[in-house]
């Protein structure tokens, strides 16, 4: 039987950071999703190494085909020069028997900006992999999110602000839409967006009713709301078609978290059309409570993207649904504040 170790981890903030000293850091290098591993080789063929892969390399849920939540690249220690310090992602990973205390140290902005750091420090393998075993989601999720905080940020520089003035007339809600998505259609109590591209297609819709009953805001309910709405308002190309959520394949995740201090229901899968054409790919939304005007609020991407690659375009309209404000938050400090449990 294996056995478990158990240990004290200290969690401390990276202490270098953006302008210290008058300096002015470099633009971040790489893409969306890229990770630079920092790990001597030893350990990286070793069960901890196979550990960082494991959390790293894990399909992407909600996907047609699969892609890793991040992509990786990996270099040992004293390959870690100027060239790849301003990588916008970089885990350190360092095993050394003078580590007598475990430690994992989460940063910003260290070599260049935006720039998100994590250096995890362990005396052996097993200790470094049992870090990944028990906390390597907090890892993740660390990167994951300030992948999509950058994702909101660069997003204000191209809104559509004609498009935001019109849905916050129909709902009541603020909301950051980008320029791209640049087609709109409204009906009642509906409203969809989209960039009308022909290879890597990216829609988004808002829709709302009467808040009644806590029930409203269960999976089964919000995935057969969600089939009512999309089938009355998103017609297929042939007659009769019309868009649906693939239960048969796939069952959606439903997630309770916390947006703004505010309950959300997130629920992610794939849709597809039925009744004649073969349209499908991923989906993301969230349904709020309007307490204001006492309506429930959904916000749903997707795309729709045959043949190319869809992580990065889902998690595009994700970071976009994030920026939804409701009637009670538009006074809130924060603009957008996250609690829940695991996630991916």
């Amino acid at each position: 039987m294996a056995k478990k170790i158990f240990f004290p981890l200290f969690l401390v903030p990276l202490l270098l950071s953006c302008g210290q000293g008058g300096v002015v850091l470099p633009s971040a290098t790489g893409t969306r999703f890229e990770i630079l591993i920092v790990m001597n080789d030893n350990d990286w063929k070793a069960p901890s190494g196979r550990a960082v892969v494991a959390l790293f390399n894990q399909d992407m849920p909600a996907l047609p085909q699969s892609e890793p939540l991040m992509d990786i690249s990996q270099i040992k220690f004293s390959e870690f020069s100027d060239l790849f310090k301003p990588s916008r992602n970089i885990l350190l990973v360092e095993v050394n028997p003078r580590f007598e205390q475990p430690k994992i140290a989460f940063g910003k902005n260290t070599w260049s900006t935006p720039q998100s750091v994590v250096r995890v420090q362990a005396a052996n393998d097993s200790v470094m992999e049992q870090i990944f075993k028990t906390d390597g989601q907090r890892i993740l999720n660390y990167f994951l999110d300030t992948e999509r905080e950058r994702s909101i940020v660069m997003g204000k520089s191209y809104l559509n602000k004609k498009t935001m003035d019109e849905v916050e007339k129909m709902f009541g809600i603020q909301i950051d839409l980008p320029t791209e998505l640049s087609k709109s259609q409204k009906a009642t109590d509906f409203y969809w967006l989209t960039n009308d591209h022909a290879r890597i297609r990216k829609d988004l819709v808002i829709y709302s009713y009467p808040y009644t009953d806590k029930r409203m805001l269960t999976k089964e309910f919000l995935i057969a709301s969600r089939d009512s709405v999309m089938k009355a308002n998103i017609p297929g190309e042939f007659e009769g078609s019309y868009m649906g959520t693939e239960l048969k394949h796939d069952d959606p995740r439903f997630r309770a978290i916390n947006v703004n201090d505010t309950y959300c229901a997130e629920l992610t899968g794939l849709w597809r059309m039925f009744n004649g054409g073969s349209m499908g790919g991923p989906f993301f939304s969230h349904t709020r409570v309007d307490e204001v005007n006492h309506r429930v609020i959904t916000v749903e991407g997707f795309v729709f993207a045959p043949g190319s690659k869809k992580r990065n375009h889902i998690r595009q309209l994700e970071a976009v649904i994030y920026t939804t404000r409701l009637p009670q938050e538009r006074n809130a400090l924060k603009e957008v504040s996250v609690v829940a449990g695991k996630k991916q």
